[in-house]
């Protein structure tokens, strides 16, 4: 299996994670911040599933590009795998014909431009060769974790969470599991803050992996970017022996 952090800056310099995209195997999205963005087009174009974990926007904002991107006129068309919130904000607030077109309710009436698949937590999805397992965790928003399991690898994207339990117990219960991808957003001097908009600081984030029960390397995601020369240091200050912090551009790979 690869897991690829797509970019979401441009130009020269260290790329920074302020929209969330990965893809694995090339035709499965975790989340749609930054996969309309891709570039060369040909890899938005083998993107044939696209899971999103909620509907916050650096986790939709490029769906609706990508969509447009890759259309082509005729049946095929990727499908958007999402909880019932998030597709209802799809409807009303994006693809409503003001923030853009209805593709929603064009692919009712010409050649599809998508569709929409809901999901329910611990119901698997069969995706382009992949078995995924979306899981409800703590934020603001509905939203999920997702344990993604290619029959030989299983690896972990849990993204936007507050201190949670049983995503835990549904990865500790993964006998291929090669890694998970964990978000730390605030520094621990705003923990206040990520108390109130439920994500995670490097305290609460060592905290989350003593309830992990597997030795694989834990890969930290969704470092805001203003304090990310705080966050880095304080992760780095865990002293973790698994911990990597994310590499946006870097393509893991795990056999």
């Amino acid at each position: 299996m690869k897991v690829t952090i797509l970019e979401s800056t441009v130009g020269p310099g260290r790329t920074q994670h302020i929209l969330a995209s990965y893809i694995i195997n090339d035709n499965v999205a975790i989340d749609g911040g930054c996969v309309g963005l891709a570039s060369p087009l040909s890899v938005q174009q083998q993107v044939k599933h696209l899971f999103l974990s909620h509907c916050h926007m650096d986790h939709i904002a490029s769906v609706p590009i990508f969509i447009d991107n890759i259309y082509q006129p005729g049946p095929a068309c990727p499908t958007v795998y999402a909880n019932a919130a998030t597709i209802k904000t799809l409807q009303t607030d994006i693809f409503n014909d003001r923030i853009w077109p209805d593709m929603i309710r064009l692919s009712g009436e010409e050649s599809p431009f998508l569709k929409l698949e809901e999901l329910v937590s611990e119901s698997t999805v069969d995706a382009g060769g992949l078995r995924v397992t979306p899981v409800d965790i703590d934020h603001v928003v509905p939203t999920m974790a997702f344990v993604v399991d290619d029959g030989e690898v299983a690896i972990a994207i849990v993204s936007d969470t507050s201190p949670t339990h049983r995503v835990w117990e549904v990865i500790n219960q993964q006998p291929r599991l090669k890694a998970v991808f964990l978000e730390c957003s605030f520094p621990n001097h705003m923990a206040w803050l990520a108390d109130k908009a439920k994500h995670l600081c490097p305290r609460l984030f060592s905290d989350e992996l003593k309830k992990l029960s597997h030795q694989v390397p834990v890969i930290a995601i969704h470092i805001k970017t203003a304090f990310e020369a705080a966050i880095m240091s304080e992760l780095e200050a865990l002293q973790l022996p698994n911990l990597e912090i994310g590499v946006p551009g870097k393509t893991y790979e795990w056999a």
